[in-house]
């Protein structure tokens, strides 16, 4: 029973590195920023937009002002933060 619980735990330890490979950190300045924008150039998706998804090509992604690493756009009537390169949502501001 020990070496069960050792090695669930140990499962669980290796996978959660990996896990936080994926989490991208919003520095407050960008958030900020882009709460500040206006929200012109609205696009509407049917999907609902999760962080995570990448935005589809319809949608326009704007440049955030000194954060080349991050970009923002206006999706269902809600801002999101995305990473211009993947086009990957990484933020969603309501």
């Amino acid at each position: 029973m020990k070496s069960l619980v050792a090695g669930a735990a140990l499962s669980m330890a290796l996978a959660v590195p990996a896990f936080a490979q994926d989490v991208v950190v919003v520095p407050d300045p960008v958030t900020t920023w882009v709460t500040e924008q206006p929200m012109d150039d609205d696009v509407v998706v049917e999907k609902d937009v999760v962080i995570g998804d990448a935005l589809p090509d319809k949608v326009m992604i704007k440049n955030v002002k000194d954060h080349d690493d991050f970009g923002y756009a206006v999706v269902n009537k809600r801002r999101v933060i995305v990473e211009p390169k993947t086009r990957k949502v990484v933020k969603i501001i309501d």
